[in-house]
Parts: structure tokens; C-alpha cells; sequence
């Protein structure tokens, strides 16, 4: 699959074309990016180049404000050619989507002088901010920021404390290049091309106009009908999309040998991952449909998507599984090694606990009280 209908407007849909031109060297360097444990910087200018970062961008600083499912088709065609390249570039494009909710001050600050900025990004609260005059004193260690030395920009989740030590608020806070430290932390089994390095921020002054509360956030406030999206959902479904990348693109290459045995288990693993995506796409749209009608998505929605979303994982996990498990297949042994480490790593992220969403998703389903927010 690679031309699911997705609503894109022309210059969205010539992003996408550009996307795709790159494909065939990102598909011939993906060994490379393994073996030096490295995305190359010129690629990342290259996608820059191709719009692909300003696909989640406000329209009022240079970016698109495109339909997230051509986001997320890209996501996905540029993991099935590497998977470190694909969620690398996925996470630097999700980092834009939101900001317009924040203070124009600090949209300024980022992408005034420079439209092409990119941010990293760590939401696991391990920063501490406290209150002073004009903001807070914040300091913290975030871990497995990918694409830290990619980034010019640090958005991270801190949790505010009074004096007593006590949190009060969940908030969002954001810190340029100059004001924090990036050690080279980051040795995965897989994804080992994504940089995810730890950041360090020491005793650093943060003005409140570059803080922002996720414990109060009023969806009328949003500018445009992608920032009223819930927070988790674009997020969630970049960590999906390149799993769904990578398990189509080892079940084409890894063709079974009819001799050895039945071919039904292949065609399964081919029509999960299809259905995956269709569902995904689906799901999208239909977020998409009722933002952009004024409103907000209720409840089941929201946990349709994170159902479909988190089912898509493991659907993903099962159809490389299936491959890794059939010695009858034929094909680069390489590229399915590599894949498997690479999935591995990936379905770690929060977005693939199946456990925590399904659980949730099933008190739904029987009526039971729901109130718990699904990263």
C-alpha cells in the first residue's frame, strides 16, 4: 500500500511526492544508519528540503497545517525504507504539531527568525519547576530524547512543585539549544540510528510565557482545527506508523516458499497491516472531519483511535514475527534481522502499551467510568 486516499491539498501532496523521491537512498543507506548508529545530518536537510517538516507546522509560520494522515502516510513509507529514519524524522515533525496553543511570544522565539527549527521532545514529568518572580527555576534530566542533536529547541514535561515539595500542576515547558545539555546516552538494540539521547537542563530560568499546564487546557482557545486533536493522538499514532512501515515492507520483500507450506498465515499478516493502516487512516479522518466542524472529540472517538492505534502494534509485532519465525522465506536476511531489533525497540515507546489502553478501552465499553488520559 502507499496511495491510501488521505485529504491532501497540493502542496501537502507535493510534499509527499518529494517524500518519495528520497525513499530509494533512504532505503539504500539503511545499513549504514545501523552499522554508524546515525541518521545523516544531509538527510535530515534533504526531508527539511522536501516540507516534510512543515507538514504539522502552523500555517502562520511557514508550515502546512496538512491533514495529519499525509504526515502519517510519509511516516510510514520513509520506515519501510529505514525505520531509524522514519521514527527519527516522525518525532522532529510531531515536536511542531500543538504549539499554536502556546503563547505567540515563545512561537516567536522558535520559529520567528527561523521557520525550519526543529524540536526534541521527553513528556515522562522528570523535570522539576519552581516558582520566581516572572517563571519558574527548572532543572532535570530527560531521557531518550530522540533526535536531540537534530534539535535547536527542548519541549519536555516538568512537574510544578510548591515548597513543600508537593506537585501541583503537570505542565509543558520549553528551552533553546543554549540552555541545555545533550549527552550521547542513546545504545539501543534497534532504532539505534535515532539519537535519543538523555538532555540535561541545570537551574535554569524559564519565563512563564514558555511554560504551559496540561491539567487545564481549554480546547477553545486553539487556533486551528489540528491544534483541537487531543494531545496524545498524533503523538501515539507517530509511534504506530513506523512499525506499520517496517512490517510491510519485510513481508514484500520476504517472499514464502509455496513448497514448504501453506501461504495463509502471509496473506493474514499482509491484511492486518492493511487493515491497520485503513483503520488508522479512518480514524484520522474522522477526527479531522469533526474538528473542523467547531468541535471536539468525545470520548469514544478518542478511544477508538487509541484502540485501533495500539491494536495496529501488535499487528505490526505479529506479521515481523511471522516473517522472523518462517524459515521458508527468501530474501535479505539483513533487512529482517535489522527490522526486528528496530520493532523491538519501538513497541517500548508508551504508545504500544497495550495492556494500559485495552483495559481502558474495555471499561468503556461496558459503561464504567473513564477518566484516566491515555499516553
Amino acid at each position: 500500500m502507499g496511495n491510501e486516499a488521505v485529504k491532501a491539498s497540493p502542496s501537502s501532496q507535493s510534499v509527499l511526492s518529494s517524500v518519495r523521491s528520497l525513499l530509494p537512498a533512504i532505503t539504500a543507506a539503511a545499513g549504514e544508519v545501523d552499522r554508524r548508529g546515525g541518521v545523516d545530518p544531509e538527510m535530515i536537510t534533504l526531508l527539511r528540503e522536501a516540507g516534510f517538516f512543515s507538514l504539522l507546522q502552523p500555517a502562520s509560520f511557514g508550515g502546512l497545517d496538512a491533514d495529519p494522515g499525509v504526515f502519517l502516510t510519509a511516516t510510514r513509507e520513509l520506515s519501510a525504507a529505514c525505520m531509524s529514519t522514519g521514527w527519527l524524522a516522525a518525532w522532529l515533525g510531531v515536536n511542531s504539531w500543538g504549539l499554536s496553543v502556546r503563547d505567540e511570544r515563545v512561537l516567536q522565539e522558535i520559529w520567528g527568525s527561523d521557520p525550519r527549527t526543529l524540536l526534541c521532545s521527553s513528556y515522562a514529568p522528570t523535570g522539576r519547576l519552581h516558582r520566581v518572580d516572572g517563571g519558574f527555576m527548572l532543572s532535570g534530566r530527560w531521557t531518550r530524547c530522540t533526535g536531540a542533536r537534530h534539535a535547536t529547541w527542548l519541549s519536555a514535561a516538568a512537574l510544578r512543585v510548591g515548597p513543600d515539595g508537593a506537585a501541583q500542576d503537570f505542565m509543558a515547558v520549553l528551552v533553546p539549544r543554549a540552555e541545555y545539555v545533550v549527552e550521547a546516552t542513546w545504545n539501543g538494540l534497534g532504532l539505534r540510528g535515532i539519537g535519543a539521547d538523555d538532555v540535561v537542563v541545570s537551574g535554569v530560568f524559564v519565563p512563564d510565557h514558555r511554560t504551559f499546564s496540561w491539567l487545564h487546557v481549554d480546547p477553545a482557545v486553539s487556533a486551528t482545527p489540528l491544534d483541537r486533536l487531543p494531545q496524545p493522538t498524533v503523538f501515539t499514532l507517530a509511534g504506530t506508523m513506523p512499525l506499520l512501515g517496517a512490517a510491510r515492507r519485510v513481508l514484500e520483500d520476504q517472499r514464502p516458499d509455496a513448497a514448504s507450506g501453506p501461504l495463509d498465515s502471509a496473506a493474514m499478516a499482509v491484511a492486518d497491516v492493511d487493515l491497520s493502516v485503513l483503520q488508522i487512516l479512518r480514524n484520522v479522518a474522522d477526527l479531522m472531519e469533526c474538528v473542523r466542524a467547531g468541535g471536539y472529540p468525545d470520548a469514544e472517538l478518542v478511544l477508538r483511535t487509541r484502540r485501533d492505534q495500539v491494536m495496529a502494534s501488535e499487528r505490526a509485532m505479529a506479521a515481523i514475527r511471522a516473517v522472523v519465525h518462517d524459515p521458508g522465506r527468501t530474501g535479505d536476511q539483513g533487512l529482517v534481522e535489522r527490522v526486528w531489533r528496530d520493532a523491538q525497540t519501538a513497541r517500548m515507546h508508551v504508545s504500544s502499551n497495550v495492556e494500559q489502553v485495552l483495559s481502558v478501552a474495555g471499561r468503556f465499553a461496558l459503561g464504567l467510568n473513564v477518566d484516566d488520559l491515555i499516553w
